[in-house]
């Protein structure tokens, strides 16, 4: 049975591994970068703005769970759902996220664990857990 933490830490990945493979473009284009300078450009660089959706939610979800607001929460899980639809003709994340699945086997994986998951903890109707100490 999958739980919502379980699925943030799919969400997580996956986020990670998008993040992972925007910096590789990024560093062709612009040379190496030490972490901290990453972090900088992560966080202001437009090539990185796609992210922001998906870390919103990430964040949501995070507040929903430790509130145990259920509602939130699975409205939440059908806004992930509808966002990590790689389209090529629907929003930028949407754009951005199917460009970044054709040229990272990483984000593949991760994609289908976080829409297992999903799935999953849809089926399983399991009310949400507290978070303690994340």
């Amino acid at each position: 049975m999958t739980s919502p933490t379980e699925v943030r830490t799919a969400l997580l990945e996956l986020h990670k591994s998008l993040v992972d493979a925007e910096r590789l473009q990024y560093e062709r284009a612009h040379g190496r970068l030490e972490n901290a300078e990453f972090l900088k450009v992560l966080m202001a660089d437009p090539q990185f703005a796609w992210l922001k959706p998906l870390t919103g939610l990430i964040v949501r979800l995070d507040e929903a769970q430790e509130d145990g607001n259920a509602e939130a929460m699975d409205s939440l899980a059908r806004e992930l759902r509808l966002l990590l639809a790689p389209d090529d003709q629907g929003s930028v994340f949407q754009q951005r996220y199917a460009e970044v699945l054709q040229r990272s086997p990483s984000a593949v994986v991760d994609h289908g664990r976080t829409l297992r998951a999903l799935a999953e903890w849809r089926k399983s109707g399991q009310p949400p857990a507290r978070r303690i100490g994340a």
